[in-house]
């Protein structure tokens, strides 16, 4: 019989947030003069989640139980996981300078940095860093502005 490890418990656990935001979808309301129901969206993210946690779940029981560790190493820690912790100190950077550059400049400056820290140095890679990222946010601002009406911050430095 396999083991339970920190996996398993992650995985059984996000089984059933599954379980309850699923369950959670039945108090949506459907407006009047609705096309589809408004939980039909929610339920299709919430059933990828589900089945993405089962498929981990999956994965974790057949693993082998790593080998126990002697000893935890903060600064290899670190090391082993800099892009992670990067990602997310880039994104809080972000985050916290939204309301001066607002979601276009500050989207593109972040992606393109995201980009350019994970990516090579050359002055070929930098520019096509530079095309994703203005190409990607510029279209998800202007689907986002024009197509959906919904009102993105634009901080000090507008467009």
């Amino acid at each position: 019989m396999p083991r339970i490890n920190v996996d398993t418990v992650i995985a059984a656990l996000l089984l059933v947030l599954s379980g309850v935001l699923f369950a959670d979808t039945f108090a949506f309301q459907t407006p009047p003069l609705h096309t589809f129901s408004i939980r039909t969206w929610p339920r299709a993210v919430v059933g990828a989640l589900a089945i993405l946690s089962f498929l981990y779940l999956l994965r974790s029981l057949r693993e082998p139980r790593p080998a126990s560790r002697a000893s935890f190493d903060p600064r290899g820690w670190i090391v082993a996981n800099r892009n992670v912790l990067a990602c997310f100190g880039l994104f809080a950077v972000f985050v916290a300078t939204l309301p001066i550059f607002g979601m276009l400049i500050g989207g593109i400056l972040f992606v393109y940095i995201l980009l350019a820290l994970m990516g090579g140095g050359t002055a070929r890679t930098h520019a096509i860093n530079a095309a994703i990222a203005v190409v990607s946010v510029g279209g998800m601002w202007a689907l986002f502005t024009f197509a959906l009406r919904v009102i993105l911050p634009g901080g000090i430095f507008h467009i």
